[in-house]
Order: structure tokens, then sequence, then C-alpha cells
């Protein structure tokens, strides 16, 4: 517990990994030698991308897409649970990262999990008021992102939405790649007391150009710390090459760039000391939540409804 009137702090430590084989046990062994690397002594957390435990599997150049890659999903717990928190034991330190989930009922996540330095999962609290074991990721991209399709619809279902994790002194919540797209999660992460968002990424192309701008607009707006590993380089899977642009970052809840990693390379890691107190000074001085108009978002919500009805209405008249 942290002393009254004591600084509070998150020393987190980013990987950007990248390049991961299709073997699933070199591919943990690797992540925790990268694990080993970033948790150094005083790192509270070390936070790794979307899907770090397989090659990601979700892109096409001509529309297939191998259903083979179904039996990669794993329960929470399971075996990459299991070996991270046993290297976060060991390490002495906490551990985020995403993971291909399967669920008791079989359904199948773009998933998030959360492990504190003595190796237990941390559960998180849904904007329901449930308790649950992972974020999951809660927007499912099917798009053409520069020459290749992306459709992981095919593969996962989308989650319910914002998730909270207590842990390391702090409260946080994920989001996961195509998430960051989408303003609405940001704020519901604050509403939910987020002081720190980690987006868990796996992005190439056409977005790199805004990658940074993008999370940095996301933090002024949200006021919150912003922790974004993303995967770097070249990665092979089923004979073709794909290229993720890394530029993995962390901003200050001002929307300040604090740290940011190579393009296109993998390994990569970052150190950084997020000062916590922060968010509340910058919250005193810049009070956007008190200027908002939250009669806006019924709004958006009611058209939403009515799109949603038009288009199924639409698809049954077909």
């Amino acid at each position: 517990m942290t002393p009254a009137g004591a600084p509070r702090t998150l020393s987190v430590a980013v990987v950007q990994s990248g390049g991961c084989p299709p073997d699933r046990a070199a591919a943990v062994a690797g992540l925790l030698e990268l694990f080993e690397q970033a948790a150094r002594p005083g790192v509270d957390v070390v936070v790794f991308p979307e899907l770090a435990t397989t090659p990601y599997f979700c892109g096409s150049v001509d529309g297939s897409f191998d259903d083979g890659y179904r039996d990669w999903a794993q329960t929470i717990p399971g075996p990459d649970t299991d070996a991270f928190a046993a290297a976060a034991r060991r390490l002495g330190a906490g551990v985020i990262f995403g993971l291909y989930e399967r669920a008791a009922d079989g359904r199948r996540y773009n998933s998030a999990v959360v492990i504190d330095a003595q190796g237990a999962l941390v559960p998180g609290t849904s904007f329901r008021g449930t308790t649950v074991s992972s974020y999951r990721k809660a927007s499912i991209p099917a798009s053409l992102v520069g020459e290749v399709q992306i459709n992981e619809k095919h593969f996962f279902e989308p989650g319910e939405g914002t998730v909270v994790f207590e842990a390391f002194g702090t409260r946080i919540a994920c989001l996961i790649c195509y998430d960051r797209s989408f303003p609405e999660y940001w704020l519901a992460a604050r509403a939910a007391g987020a002081e720190v968002v980690v987006a868990l990424v796996s992005s190439l192309g056409t977005r790199e150009a805004l990658f940074t701008p993008e999370l940095q607009v996301r933090a002024m707006e949200t006021q919150v710390w912003v922790v974004a590993p993303n995967r770097g380089g070249t990665e092979t899977l089923a004979g073709r090459e794909t290229s993720y642009f890394g530029r993995s970052c962390v901003v200050a809840p001002d929307g300040a760039l604090v740290a940011s990693a190579p393009a296109h390379t993998n390994p990569a890691l970052l150190h950084t000391v997020l000062d916590l107190a922060e968010v509340d000074r910058v919250r005193a001085a810049f009070p956007l939540n008190r200027d908002r108009r939250p009669q806006l978002f019924h709004y958006l919500a009611e058209q939403a409804d009515l799109l949603q009805t038009t288009n199924l209405l639409q698809a049954a008249s077909h």
C-alpha cells in the first residue's frame, strides 16, 4: 500500500515484439526471454502487443483464411497464461499481453490479460459490473489495409466492451488495436475510473502515418496515460511476409509523446515511469469532463439503434 503523500508512480516496460514463429512453444519461449530482458529491477509491469503469442493470422492477399488457426485459441487460464505467470513470479514483475482466447462455451476472442507480480491473473470489472478474466476486443475489423485484406470477423467474436483492472496501484483499461479508433471506448475507460489505457496493437500499412498522433489526441481527450505496444518488423506466415510498423509509444495525459520505439523493428524495449498524479493535475487544469455535453451520447445511441433497425429491415426485405 502506498504511504499517504508518497508519489504514485508506475514503472512500465513496453516490448515491441514481432517476427513471431508459428511454433507455439518457440513463440512463447522467445517472448519470455524478452520479458526477462524488460523486467529489470524496479519495473512494475511489462506490456506486449495484441495476439503476442501467435503470428498475426487474420490478414490475406487473396481473401482466403486458414481455419486451422482456430486451434491456436487457448483457455484462460491456460498454457500461455501459466507460462507468463511463472515468469512473473520469478521476475517479480507483472505483465499484460494479448492472446487468442477460447471461452468455456467454445467462442473465440482476441483478448488481453493482466498478471500481477505474484503470478496471479488479475480479474477485471466490466462496465456492467461483472467480474471477468480478460478484456475482449470490442470492435472486430474486416477491411482492406493497403494490399492486405483483414478479416478478424472470421476468427473472433466481439467482446462486450470496457473492462478496468485494479493493479499495480492504479486502474488500467485495455483496448486492442482497432478499438483505438473509437473515441467512445476511451471515454468509457475514463468513466470507469481508468488512469492508464494500455492499447495492445498489431498494426500495419496505411495507418502508420497517424498512429502516434492519433494516440496523442486520444490521450489529450481522455486525460489518461497511454501505453501502446505494437508488433514491429517482418513476420512470415504460410510463406507470406508482412511488415508491422512498430512505433510503440507512451503518451502523457496532456498528449505529450514521452517515449517511442523505432519503426519496422523488433525487438525493441521502452522503459518509462508514469507519474500517476499527472492525471489529476491535467484534469484539474483543463477540465474537459466538466464541460462535456452527455445528452449528445444519448442522441448518438438513438441514431445508432435507428440505423441498426433500418439495416435489419433492409436485409430482411432482400
